[in-house]
């Protein structure tokens, strides 16, 4: 069967939708992607985003609620992608949100994490319950969750969902691409015995079409039909042991393989980490590769077992990410 095509709509007819963040990593691919078939409004405080043919920039400080004001005035569609301070993250949705009620606007997108679910290990799905307390990020993401299902729950039109996807690495990745390599490359990094947790990627360009589809489908004709709020997990085709992950981006950096730090070697540079830090931020030209070192709370990622179950999305959105690690490192420019 052939495939069918959404037929591009002219400016006039396109719904209109602001991306918040647009000029960090997640804002910047959605951007691209959604650029044929919306208006974009892309709202950013500092990194400005590329300037595109049909994208108009506007600044939008989420801390600033006029300003917030004003970017979501007469748009059709929400996509919240931006990310900042831990604690500031819930009073941002807030206004946010505000800004949305007061302009009727009744569809938002919002990109959460399957941090939500805590120390929760073996099958997940959205329904599942965290487990232990939860670190300051996670925290924050599920605080604001329960902002997007409130509001949704507060007018009989108003829909929200929001994406909880694992790790969004991708061409531009700040932490899984770029710092990682940065760590490997000086030799600030290795495998670990701990480190056999699964990985829980979905490459960007995967993420993106997701969001296309949920984007499509809340200002889309059928948007009636949709649940009041809905949490998605997003994630892609393969969830490899973190230390395979270590190994393959060694490889396509040309620094493969990678020596297994064993439990001593790994505290005793998780130790030093706190004075190399220092060294490097009073300018002293040492200590890069020691203060590079895994922290604590990212040992207890890798070593998190946890099978996040995407099918809710993809019967949803219609869209099943198919990247796997491999592919996704190629398209990285490394």
């Amino acid at each position: 069967m052939p495939e069918l095509l959404m037929p591009e709509l002219p400016p006039s007819l396109r719904p209109r939708a602001l991306i918040t963040g647009a000029g960090g990593f997640i804002g910047s691919a959605l951007l691209a992607a959604l650029a044929e078939d919306f208006d974009i409004r892309a709202g950013a405080r500092r990194a400005r985003p590329d300037a595109r043919p049909g994208v108009q920039i506007i600044a939008c400080d989420l801390d600033d609620p006029a300003q917030v004001r004003a970017a979501v005035a007469g748009v059709d569609l929400v996509i919240h992608a931006a990310y900042g301070d831990e604690g500031a993250m819930p009073r941002q949705a807030e206004h946010l949100l505000a800004a949305m009620s007061e302009a009727k606007v009744v569809s938002l997108l919002a990109f959460s994490s399957v941090a939500v679910y805590g120390a929760r290990e073996g099958r997940i799905v959205e329904t599942d319950a965290p487990e232990g307390p939860l670190a300051p990020y996670a925290f924050a993401k599920a605080r604001c969750e329960e902002l997007y299902r409130s509001w949704s729950a507060g007018a009989a039109s108003r829909r929200a969902i929001a994406l909880r996807p694992g790790i969004v690495y991708g061409p531009g990745s700040p932490f899984w691409i770029e710092k990682m390599a940065a760590r490997i490359s000086c030799g600030g990094w290795g495998t670990f015995p701990r480190a056999n947790g699964r990985a829980a990627l979905i490459h960007i360009d995967d993420l993106a079409e997701q969001a296309l589809a949920a984007s499509r489908l809340l200002t889309g004709r059928n948007r009636e039909t949709l649940a009041p709020f809905s949490a998605l997990n997003a994630v892609g085709p393969e969830a490899p042991p973190w230390n395979d992950y270590f190994q393959a981006l060694a490889e396509k950096l040309g620094r493969a393989p990678l020596r297994e730090w064993s439990e001593s070697e790994t505290a005793l540079r998780q130790a030093l980490a706190i004075p190399a830090k220092i060294a490097r931020k009073v300018g002293l030209p040492f200590g890069k590769a020691q203060a590079l070192a895994p922290t604590p709370g990212e040992m207890g990622i890798f070593a998190l077992d946890a099978d996040y179950r995407g099918e809710a999305a993809e019967n949803l959105l219609k869209v099943a990410p198919r990247i796997g690690l491999r592919e996704g490192l190629s398209r990285c420019g490394l």
